[in-house]
């Protein structure tokens, strides 16, 4: 365990179904904790004298759609528990579910307690097989929140995941994820 970091997860299991991926058979469906409880313990974990901060979920974009709570919601609920000095780092988010709150986690990574990081897996730069996969977004539609994330928070670092060798992948498909990679030249 580090002692300067804490990793507080704000969900278990899944709102996908993606056709590679045993999440879902292994945690259930998506089961978000209440806002209070995940406030309650960052403040706690920040008396004892935690630095870092580390929300963490299967999806974290997911978060709050079983109980009807925004993730900017929890975001900002955790920020401001946040005294300066404490930095708050935000877990992979599936780009369906972060779609629907883009300016509030493009507010909320602009903040100055806020690592400017987003872990977003696009996993493939095909539509076919992103269908093939389940991952219930286009290429398009991951582009649209990359880009705006980079327009919106200057400096921000996007992780991703590519997943090469899919069954039904081709030779096309698989030129379209190298242009993805051109694209955006992700750093991790």
């Amino acid at each position: 365990r580090n002692a300067l970091v804490e990793i507080v997860p704000i969900s278990v299991g899944c709102l996908n179904t993606c056709t590679y991926c045993k999440t879902k058979h292994a945690r259930g469906n998506l089961g978000s904790y209440h806002p209070q409880a995940i406030i309650s313990r960052v403040e706690s974990v920040v008396q004892e004298g935690v630095r870092e901060v580390w929300l963490s979920s299967e999806d974290t974009g997911a978060y709050g759609k079983d109980i009807g709570v925004p993730l900017p919601y929890l975001l900002d609920g955790v920020i401001d528990a946040l005294p300066e000095g404490v930095m708050l780092r935000v877990g992979m988010t599936n780009p369906p579910h972060i779609l629907e709150h883009v300016e509030g986690v493009a507010k909320a990574l602009s903040h100055a307690r806020v690592f400017k990081f987003l872990h977003i897996p696009v996993q493939c730069g095909s539509d076919k097989v992103l269908e093939d996969m389940k991952r219930e977004y286009t290429v398009e539609e991951f582009c649209k929140l990359a880009d705006y994330m980079i327009e919106h928070v200057p400096g921000i670092t996007i992780a991703t995941d590519i997943i090469c060798g899919f069954p039904t992948e081709t030779e096309e498909d698989f030129e379209g994820t190298l242009d993805l990679l051109k694209k955006y030249k992700f750093p991790v």
